[in-house]
C-alpha cells in the first residue's frame, strides 16, 4: 500500500494481540499510523478511525493547495498554457540539449491582430472568449514534444524542438490558417472573425542564446505586422 502512488497516503490502522510487541513494532516500522489492541473497543475504533479521516482530508488538502500553487506559479490561469516564466527556464533548457545534440530548434511568436478593437467592441468578456478559443487552436498544432505558451495579453509562443526552418514555416502558415479560416463564437450565437501575425527563428548553432533567439522571433513578427497582418514572417539571420 505504501509502496503505490494511488494508496501512498492511505491511513492504516494494524490490531495486534496483547503480547505481540514484535508485530506492532513491524507494523510501525512500515509505516501504520496507528493501532488497536484486541479485544478492540467498538468506541475507540471509531474514534481511532474518524481521527485518520479527518487526518488524511487535511493532508489532502495542503498537497492540493501546494500542487495549485506550483501550477499556478507556471500555468497561466486563463488559457492553461504554460505562461513566460516556465517558457524562458525551458527555452534555455532546450537550447543546452540542442548544443550537445546538434538538433534543429525554432520558436513561434504569434499575435492575435486588432486585439485592442475586440475588447473595445464587445468588452473584456468576449475578449477572454476570444483568448481561451484561440489558445485552444493554438494547442492543436503543437506535438508532444513542443510547449505551447502564452507569453501575456494576446501574445502566444511555440517551441519546437527538432524543428528547422522549413518546418518551422509550415507549422506557423497552419497555425495562422487555423485562426483565419473559421469564425470565433463570441457567446448568444454571434461570431468574430480574428487574425494572427506570426513571427519565426530558428537556433542559428553555438553562441546562440535563448534571449537572442527569442528577440529575433520577436522582430520577426513585427515584421508581420508592419507588411500587413495575417501572414508568416521568418527571421532571416
Amino acid at each position: 500500500v505504501r509502496s503505490l502512488d494511488r494508496t501512498r497516503h492511505l491511513p492504516i490502522l494494524i490490531m495486534v494481540d496483547p503480547g505481540d510487541e514484535a508485530r506492532l513494532l513491524r507494523g510501525l516500522d512500515m509505516g501504520v499510523n496507528d493501532y488497536l489492541m484486541r479485544p478492540v473497543d467498538r468506541h475507540e475504533l471509531l474514534a481511532r478511525v474518524r481521527t485518520q479521516v479527518r487526518r488524511k482530508r487535511f493532508s489532502d488538502y495542503l498537497r492540493n493547495q501546494i500542487r495549485e500553487s506550483v501550477e499556478m506559479s507556471i500555468t497561466d490561469p486563463l488559457t492553461g498554457l504554460h505562461n513566460r516564466r516556465y517558457m524562458e527556464r525551458h527555452l534555455k533548457t532546450l537550447i543546452a540539449d540542442a548544443e550537445r545534440t546538434g538538433r534543429s530548434l525554432s520558436v513561434l511568436i504569434a499575435d492575435i491582430d486588432h486585439f485592442k478593437r475586440v475588447n473595445d467592441t464587445y468588452g473584456h468578456d468576449v475578449g477572454d472568449l476570444v483568448l481561451k478559443e484561440f489558445s485552444d487552436r493554438f494547442r492543436r498544432y503543437t506535438r508532444g514534444v513542443d510547449l505551447a505558451c502564452r507569453l501575456g495579453g494576446e501574445e502566444f509562443l511555440i517551441i519546437m524542438p527538432d524543428t528547422d526552418k522549413v518546418l518551422a514555416r509550415q507549422v506557423g502558415e497552419r497555425v495562422r490558417e487555423c485562426v483565419a479560416v473559421h469564425p470565433f463564437e463570441i457567446g448568444s450565437g454571434e461570431q468574430t472573425w480574428v487574425t494572427a501575425s506570426i513571427g519565426l527563428a530558428t537556433w542559428e548553432g553555438e553562441g546562440d542564446t535563448s534571449e537572442a533567439l527569442f528577440k529575433r522571433a520577436d522582430n520577426a513578427l513585427y515584421a508581420a505586422k508592419r507588411q500587413g497582418r495575417n501572414q508568416v514572417v521568418a527571421d532571416a539571420a
